[in-house]
């Protein structure tokens, strides 16, 4: 799900955003200080939802409001703001919702009970992934996904491993630096890997492919053709698992140890 948020006042959109990331887990949310520099991006998000506050120093909230509507006339609009005044004219133009400051989680998901325009579920635009021999990822045509970091596709590897389960950024980083003593040295080195990683799932129409919560992280394997996740669900015939997995990884050992189990139980 694609969101936007718009508040010239740099609180209320932080307020703002954290509510819609807590409302809506996995939701791309992207904020603006102004309507000007939202509809610069806004045909390049394609946002299904807009949060505006309507009374800003340089813009008037309604008026981008109709802007937004020209470029995507099914957009959900949700006005925010202080001043209960405007209610009827933001009503007029067939809002979707209109909050009261402060945002809150609970006031968001009860607006979006109410959505005016339902959000269609997305088709996957899957990314292709092969562990059996030398993990590598691919783009759905084909294409090695391009990382700005090795380490971010190891990252990438190591929560494939996980077949979905969440990992604590302390497990994460256990594996990708285990033969350091202390790799909580690379917490701050960690976060540009996800941010790497995010760019890459933004490029490839893969925008809710990363979850993140409170201290760790997964992936949706929806998003994923994956040999791994076909073989642990019974593909196993013509699968090309031939006792080699993630072999650049040494951690990715016990999980060979499991395929191999499952192998020799099959044949």
């Amino acid at each position: 799900m694609r969101i936007i948020a718009i508040d010239d006042e740099d609180l209320a959109l932080e307020g703002c955003m954290s509510a819609i990331k807590k409302a809506i887990p996995g939701a791309q949310v992207e904020g603006f200080t102004s309507g000007k520099a939202a509809l610069e991006k806004v045909v390049d998000i394609k946002p299904q939802i807009a949060f505006l506050d309507v009374e800003m120093r340089t813009d008037n909230g309604v008026e981008v409001a109709k802007r937004l509507q020209v470029i995507n006339p099914r957009i959900n609009i949700i006005f925010v703001t202080g001043y209960s005044e405007y209610m009827k004219e933001a009503f007029a133009l067939y809002a979707s919702g209109y909050i009261m400051k402060p945002v809150t989680p609970a006031k968001i998901k009860s607006e979006f009970e109410h959505l005016r325009f339902p959000i269609e579920a997305e088709k996957n635009a899957k990314l292709r992934i092969h562990t059996f021999g030398e993990f590598e990822a691919f783009t759905k045509d084909g294409l090695p996904l391009e990382f700005a970091y090795s380490k971010t596709k190891e990252l990438l590897a190591v929560l494939i491993d996980a077949n979905g389960a969440m990992r604590t950024f302390d497990q994460i980083m256990d594996r990708i630096w285990q033969d350091e003593d202390d790799p909580s040295g690379h917490r701050s080195y960690m976060r540009n890997l996800f941010a790497d990683m995010s760019r890459i799932f933004n490029e490839n129409d893969c925008v809710n492919a990363l979850i993140r919560r409170r201290g760790e992280a997964g992936i949706n394997k929806e998003y994923f053709d994956c040999d791994y996740f076909n073989y642990l669900a019974g593909q196993r015939e013509d699968s090309g698992f031939a006792g080699e997995y993630m072999n650049q990884y040494s951690w990715a050992e016990p999980t060979l140890g499991k395929l191999c189990q499952l192998s020799d139980d099959f044949w």
